[in-house]
């Protein structure tokens, strides 16, 4: 079966676009159940039996169909989590072969570390958290049922937001522009893409963690002066910034109680400058406002989603190459701008996954932590991702940055969640 990319197509051609996510299995794990349990929860995700085909008019489609040799690249001890995503970063996927995952995994006396980095054509971080779930309950020796490939946009979704006519008018006339002279590109292109953007570049992982009595306190907070934990954590990064920044944030489409690996995230953006004469709940709940106006306004939340539906796939592969391959095209360079891949990405982009909607415990075993390492996407200076596990609520943060402003990134991650461990102590 194949079924078109469309609102996955910025992934495609991506340079910089792997999803990571770090699991801790609290109990005695065998490598051999473990291995099984990952082949089980792969085959029964139809979107991981499925290798990426190009068409020669440019068209890229998710074929079905043929199952995939799993394994797990077992590591020793040594082995920083941290490090092998950070050397998987610049190794682009065998996506025409069907490679949208791999699997590292740390075997310790009672407990093991189970690391995925996969291609964001196989999901969202959701997407990631629920397959960890499906590679417990497999371990637990649950059955999995089949999870079915389904793409945004599900019944109901296709007429949600809309684009302004001058905005409708630009972007045919950009298409226009680009099927009179733009190109295809292929796999030899992808990988060209990966080598070029790699070349000097390097990212760095940061990670703090909020147990317990820590988090509550944040929750309670947050919940007191009728604000989100999202809106919380943006305005302690705006505090510690100190300047007007772009903040972009992923949002979720996801239906609800659709439990399958796939692309259910849109993005929006505010623009914020932490204010020294309010207080700090004067400003979360400025930050507050200006989110959920974006958030609650249909045309708003969507808007990602039907701009990149009206783009000529091409196109939207062209951005990259013309930012980070010298390909040069007038329209190609019109929307490069227009995506930020033009040497000047937002200041701060947050992925919050929220509370995860999966169970701590399965069977014999328990899930101990879940790290969600967001890509360090090429419009995007750093980036947070952000998870909570379980009812003890174990809140893991990571910032991804590039390693060469390492010593300036992590001054600013640790400014950040300062101000988040003060408030939680307090």
């Amino acid at each position: 079966m194949k079924t078109e990319i469309r609102k996955e197509r910025t992934h495609l051609f991506s340079p910089s676009i792997h999803v990571s996510v770090m699991a801790v299995i609290d109990g005695k794990v065998a490598r051999a159940d473990l291995e099984a349990a990952v082949k089980t929860a792969c085959k029964q995700n139809e979107m991981l039996q499925c290798r990426i085909l190009l068409e020669s008019d440019g068209r890229a489609f998710y074929e079905s169909g043929a199952e995939k040799d799993i394994h797990i690249r077992w590591m020793e001890e040594k082995d920083d989590w941290k490090e092998v995503i950070r050397q998987q970063a610049p190794v682009p996927f065998a996506l025409k072969d069907g490679e949208l995952l791999r699997f590292f995994a740390w075997q310790e006396e009672k407990a093991c570390r189970l690391l995925i980095v996969g291609h964001h054509l196989a999901g969202d971080g959701i997407s990631f958290a629920c397959l960890t779930r499906d590679i417990m309950d497999a371990l637990a020796g649950k059955a999995i049922p089949r999870r079915p490939l389904q793409l945004y946009p599900f019944p109901g979704q296709e007429n949600k937001g809309h684009l302004k006519p001058p905005l409708r008018f630009l972007m045919k006339r950009l298409n226009s522009s680009w099927n009179k002279s733009g190109r295809v590109f292929g796999w030899q292109d992808y990988e060209d893409i990966y080598r070029e953007y790699w070349k000097n570049r390097d990212i760095h992982i940061l990670l703090e963690t909020f147990c317990g009595e820590e988090c509550v306190r944040l929750l309670t907070l947050a919940r007191s002066h009728q604000i989100t934990f999202n809106s919380l954590f943006v305005t302690a990064l705006a505090k510690a910034s100190g300047e007007k920044r772009s903040i972009g944030l992923a949002a979720s489409v996801r239906p609800e109680g659709y439990e399958g690996m796939g692309n259910y995230a849109t993005g929006i953006s505010i623009d914020y400058a932490y204010k020294p004469s309010l207080d700090f709940w004067e400003n979360a709940r400025n930050v507050h406002r200006l989110i959920y106006k974006k958030l609650d306004t249909e045309a708003d939340k969507y808007f990602l989603l039907r701009f990149m539906g009206e783009l000529s796939p091409c196109l939207v592969d062209a951005a990259y190459f013309s930012g980070y391959a010298g390909y040069e095209n007038r329209t190609a360079g019109m929307v490069r701008d227009m995506f930020g891949y033009h040497g000047n990405p937002k200041g701060i982009s947050v992925t919050n996954l929220g509370k995860l909607p999966i169970p701590t415990c399965y069977g014999a075993y328990r899930l101990k932590e879940f790290v969600f390492a967001p890509p360090l996407v090429p419009n995007a200076k750093r980036l947070f991702g952000v998870a909570a596990l379980g009812e003890e609520t174990v809140l893991q943060v990571t910032m991804i940055a590039e390693k060469e402003a390492f010593p300036r990134e992590e001054a600013f991650f640790k400014q950040a969640a300062a101000v988040l461990k003060r408030m939680a102590g307090s």
